[in-house]
């Protein structure tokens, strides 16, 4: 009698201990679904233009975008199909189509949760930039690679650098990143042209990260310790748009989805140097964060 009673104390306070647990696990649910609140869309969101030179413009073709939203975590751009993360909500684009058009340009805010709100805005732009015969020459003779075999053939630095102060590659400092056997081939310049990126044997790239995932999304490719990137991200080989312009006189190259070399962004590169023979430099802001740049010549030029 004496062991029944004392089991049936131990499974009522088994019994009780239970239904304190279920009070308090009912409560931390309730709590935690009164803390976590609304989630609610950005909202008062703005896009603003301003087109360099007034009007249509100055014939750059440049126009400066301004987005702003309550609640914004992010802004993304989108214009011709392509997508441009701007954390602190400014683009600058570079028409170069020669005469006056219009430009449709679209922003998305994006805030908690995943929620979103986009606006778009149509900008008539004059451009009247006529590329120099030598550069057109340059681009399209034949396809440009990576100078690999010199040092310096990729550089990253601050914003206002024009060299690689924060770092520069030795030669052949990538060689088991899937950049080397790549080719870039620029069609003959007519208002515009083809720009086509064959990723080589491997059918791998090299560059930062978040802009190839952007663009070609998570392929599961292993990212560095030291620097955010994918040295060995995997890309079918593939063509897109390109346009030339000059910017306050600096020779531009804009491709409407792709990249050259290490500088992987918003497809706009300037023009650092360029030879009549096998050299040319670019350079891209990459979201005007710091300053990147690749050298690439043509393939007859010596590589192992």
């Amino acid at each position: 009698m004496k062991r029944t009673n004392i089991l049936f104390k131990s499974f009522t306070a088994f019994i009780i201990a239970l239904a304190m647990v279920s009070c308090e696990i009912d409560s931390f649910s309730e709590e935690s679904q009164f803390e976590f609140g609304d989630i609610t869309a950005p909202s008062d969101l703005t896009l603003s233009a301003e087109i360099v030179g007034g009007g249509t413009g100055d014939g750059s073709g440049t126009v400066h975008f301004t987005a702003s939203a309550t609640g914004a975590l992010n802004y993304k751009f989108v214009y011709n199909g392509q997508e441009t993360i701007a954390s602190d909500g400014k683009m600058t684009y570079n028409f170069a189509k020669v005469g006056t058009h219009d430009y449709t340009v679209s922003v998305i805010a994006m805030g908690i949760a995943g929620t979103q709100t986009s606006l778009s805005q149509t900008v008539t732009v004059l451009s009247l930039y006529n590329p120099p015969a030598e550069l057109v020459s340059i681009l399209s003779d034949k396809p440009l690679r990576v100078l690999a075999e010199e040092g310096a053939h990729f550089g990253v630095g601050p914003l206002d650098a024009n060299s690689g102060v924060w770092w520069s590659a030795n030669p052949y400092d990538k060689e088991t990143s899937g950049m080397y056997d790549d080719r870039y081939t620029f069609s003959a310049y007519n208002n515009g042209g083809t720009f086509s990126h064959n990723t080589g044997a491997d059918g791998e790239v090299f560059g930062k990260a978040p802009a190839l995932q952007s663009w070609w999304g998570d392929k599961g490719a292993v990212t560095n310790a030291c620097c955010n990137e994918h040295e060995n991200y995997p890309l079918d080989s593939y063509q897109s748009g390109y346009t030339l312009s000059a910017p306050g006189g600096v020779e531009t190259i804009s491709i409407d989805k792709g990249f050259l070399g290490f500088c992987v962004a918003n497809g706009s590169y300037q023009i650092l140097a360029r030879t009549s023979v096998v050299e040319i430099a670019f350079t891209n802001d990459l979201g005007r964060l710091f300053f990147c740049h690749s050298r690439v010549v043509r393939p007859s030029h010596v590589n192992r």
